[in-house]
C-alpha cells in the first residue's frame, strides 16, 4: 500500500514537471513568435530611423558652422521692422491640433510628453492608429522673429514664443516612414517632411533669441 502511495506520488510530480516544462516551452514559442512578428513590423523604422540618425550625427559636426554662415534671402514677403527671412522652400506639412480634455490637471507630464508618446508610437507591436491630417504643400518662411506657413488658401504665422518643441522625428504617415522636423506650439502639432536639418537648426535658433 505504501509503495502504491509512494508511486503515484512520483506520478504526481512528473506530471507535474512535465506541465511546467510544457507550460514553459509554450512560453519560449509564444515570446519567440512575437519578437519574430516585432522585427519584421520595425524593420522598415529601424532602416529609415538608423539612416536618419546617421545623417543628423554627420550634421551636427557642421551645424554651428552653418549657423554662422547665414544669410538674410531676398524675398517679397512683407517684413516687419528688423527682421530677415533665413529660410523659404515648398515642404509637405500635416498640421493637427492639440486635443485639450477638461479636467485634465495640465495637458502634458512635461514639454516632452507629446513627443515621447508619438515616439512609442513607431516602437508598439500593435497598430496604433491616430488622428492623421492631409499633408499639405506649404511655401514655409523662417525669419529670426516667426515661422509664416501659406499653404496657398492662408497664411498661418508663428510666434517663436509660442513654440514649446522642435526635434526631428521619423514620422508614420498612412505606413510610410517620413523624415521630418516636429513643432510642437501651445495650440498644435506641425509635421514638416523634409530631408533638409538645417529647418531644426533655425527655429531652434531663434527661438532661444526670441525667449
Amino acid at each position: 500500500m505504501k509503495w502504491i502511495l509512494k508511486k503515484n506520488k512520483m506520478d504526481s510530480k512528473f506530471i507535474i514537471a512535465i506541465c511546467i516544462i510544457i507550460l514553459y516551452a509554450i512560453i519560449l514559442l509564444i515570446v519567440g513568435i512575437l519578437s519574430y512578428v516585432y522585427s519584421v513590423k520595425h524593420k522598415p523604422f529601424k532602416v529609415i530611423n538608423d539612416e536618419y540618425l546617421k545623417e543628423i550625427a554627420e550634421y551636427k559636426k557642421v551645424e554651428d558652422e552653418i549657423l554662422r554662415k547665414l544669410k538674410p534671402i531676398k524675398t517679397k514677403f512683407e517684413l516687419s521692422e528688423n527682421e530677415n527671412i533665413y529660410f523659404v522652400d515648398e515642404l509637405e506639412v500635416s498640421f493637427n491640433e492639440n486635443e485639450n480634455k477638461k479636467n485634465k490637471k495640465k495637458e502634458f507630464d512635461d514639454e516632452y510628453d507629446q513627443y515621447i508618446k508619438n515616439l512609442k508610437k513607431n516602437y508598439s507591436l500593435f497598430k496604433i492608429k491616430g488622428k492623421q491630417n492631409e499633408l499639405e504643400k506649404t511655401l514655409t518662411y523662417i525669419s529670426n522673429k516667426r515661422i509664416v506657413l501659406d499653404n496657398g488658401t492662408e497664411f498661418k504665422i508663428i510666434k517663436f514664443n509660442n513654440v514649446i518643441l522642435v526635434e526631428n522625428y521619423v514620422w508614420n504617415f498612412n505606413g510610410e516612414y517620413l523624415k521630418t522636423i516636429y513643432l510642437k506650439t501651445k495650440n498644435e502639432e506641425i509635421y514638416f517632411v523634409t530631408n533638409d536639418l538645417k529647418l531644426k537648426s533655425i527655429i531652434s535658433k531663434f527661438r532661444l533669441e526670441n525667449e
